[in-house]
């Protein structure tokens, strides 16, 4: 490590632990796990749609964004492996760990309006950024540029969430009339916000291109293949246009600064901001909530009719200055959920509350996808992601394992080896049952080629060594059974409690079993 960079990591690090911390802020596990993925891995679909799909509301967040305006698809995506499919996977990994990451930071920070109004800005500035990336044909990947200006500010949200009583002693030096370079450095005792996000990027191992662009002077490029430098001017532009248009402030000089470079004029750019606007408001409660205390839709209607009429743009900025300083009222906390609602029990059954189903796909829209799948070529991991992806999201299971039957010359059994659900780490391939013995659940299905229904805490259903895994559950064991012969099984369950499946699910259940035939039949031919 260069003298220069120890010398920050040890300046921030100081300046971590006055505040009791004693480190540098951790990274979420869930955003972690997206991004340690990489390519190398043949499963590398299905394990980012098994990350993504432990949190629920992550879910619902990363296929929010793939339908919106954002993409503009043509055509609904119901599941995030359809959305790897389509999308691929870095576009679809690094939407994710933003998501995630920008969920954590609400969450963890104690000013939950302003870090909302921030991260607003950060998820405007990279919807503009890829779209001015695509409309001007620069030599960027737009998922790239999206991520990377998405992050350009992380230095500024560490602070904001971690040091709150730093930065708004920053703020208060920059109302007063301070420049924010100087405000910043006095309060953070010689460190820069860029510095010290691009630290936490390090800390964080995020990508060389995320760490680059968190500059805000960077270099003109040097030509049409200077990606970096692409990349950087236009986080910084995208970045800069927003906060200019939220503080009420002139957009000119920065059109000034950046325009022929970019090759865009004030009216397109705010036509831009406008539209990612529109985009955004269909994501998420936390950026509704943040547009909200923006006022943004006045301030772009004010500056649009400046830009028309430049007689009125010196009383248009100051009138939306003066509203950008009023102090916001108290409201409705962003992200606010209603407690799940309470299903009614029996007598010998725990009281529990019912794990959401997917309100914004069917079964039908998966068992239609997973048809289509099967029509051309496909792989099968990505396959299989989607079939277990149809029967958690779909059909309502808590817990799912597609585990095959494996042949040794001493024993035969049957491993685990897809799963999705409330799955330990090690659950899957932990996952093992000798099938000699016929008094258990899972031998007895396989010889005969039947489906049963186990229920919670059956004495001697299952061996010692899946006491743990089938402790207060239904179990649902459905044969996987190709020419004639068991090949491998669907394990399935629900917690104690949950109402039963009803007839409609037990068939759908069965089709998606038949679909696992099909696709096993067809991977053979090939």
């Amino acid at each position: 490590m260069p003298e220069e960079q120890q010398q920050v990591s040890a300046k921030l690090s100081e300046i971590f632990a006055k505040m009791n911390m004693g480190e540098l802020p951790a990274m979420a596990s869930n955003v972690q796990e997206l991004i340690s993925l990489t390519h190398s891995s043949r499963s590398a679909a299905y394990d980012l749609s098994k990350v993504i799909l432990k949190d629920y509301s992550l879910t619902n967040k990363v296929l929010q964004v793939v339908n919106s305006a954002y993409y503009a698809l043509g055509r609904q995506v119901n599941s995030i492996s359809r959305a790897v499919t389509i999308l691929g996977f870095d576009a679809v990994r690094d939407l994710a760990t933003a998501i995630a990451l920008f969920e954590e930071f609400i969450k963890s920070g104690v000013e939950k309006e302003e870090i909302s109004k921030v991260l607003t800005r950060c998820f405007l500035s990279a919807l503009q950024a890829r779209d001015l990336a695509v409309k001007k044909n620069i030599k960027v990947i737009p998922e790239e540029i999206f991520i990377c200006t998405l992050l350009h500010h992380l230095g500024k949200i560490i602070v904001l969430i971690y040091l709150p009583d730093l930065y708004r002693d920053i703020h208060e030096r920059v109302d007063a009339g301070e420049p924010i370079e100087k405000a910043t450095a006095d309060v953070l005792e010689g460190l820069t916000f860029s510095q010290v996000g691009q630290e936490v990027a390090r800390f964080w191992n995020l990508s060389e291109k995320a760490i680059l662009t968190m500059e805000v002077n960077p270099p003109e490029p040097k030509g049409p293949g200077d990606t970096d430098s692409n990349l950087q001017n236009i986080a910084c532009f995208s970045n800069q246009l927003v906060d200019t248009i939220c503080n009420g402030e002139d957009v000119g000089p920065l059109i000034e600064k950046y325009g022929q470079m970019l090759s865009i004029e004030a009216e397109e750019a705010v036509e831009m901001v406008d539209r990612s606007v529109e985009t955004s408001e269909d994501i998420s409660d936390s950026l509704r909530f943040g547009l909200a205390k923006l006022k943004i839709r006045s301030k772009l209607r004010k500056l649009e009719e400046a830009i028309k009429d430049p007689v009125k743009a010196g009383a248009a900025a100051k009138q939306a200055q003066e509203e950008a300083s009023v102090e916001p009222q108290p409201a409705e906390k962003p992200g606010a959920e209603t407690s799940p609602q309470e299903m009614e029990v029996g007598e010998d059954e725990e009281e529990l509350n019912e794990l959401p189903i997917s309100t914004d796909k069917s079964i039908n829209d998966f068992i239609r996808d997973i048809t289509e799948t099967l029509m051309g070529p496909f792989d099968l991991n990505d396959f299989y992601a989607n079939l277990l992806e149809g029967l958690y999201r779909g059909v309502g299971f808590d817990r799912i394992i597609l585990a095959i039957v494996s042949i040794q010359p001493t024993n035969i059994s049957l491993v685990g080896r897809f799963g999705l659900g409330d799955i330990d780490p090690h659950g899957v391939s932990s996952f093992c049952h000798d099938l000699a013995n016929q008094d258990y659940a899972i031998p007895r299905a396989l010889k005969q080629g039947k489906d049963m229904a186990i229920p919670a805490n059956a004495r001697g259903a299952f061996p010692d060594n899946l006491r743990y895994l089938v402790k207060g559950r239904t179990v649902y064991l459905f044969p996987i059974v190709l020419d004639k012969k068991p090949i491998g099984l669907l394990y399935l369950d629900r917690k104690a409690g949950r109402p039963k499946l009803d007839e409609s699910r037990i068939k759908a259940t069965r089709l998606f079993r038949d679909f696992a035939v099909m696709a096993l039949r067809k991977s053979r031919k090939r």
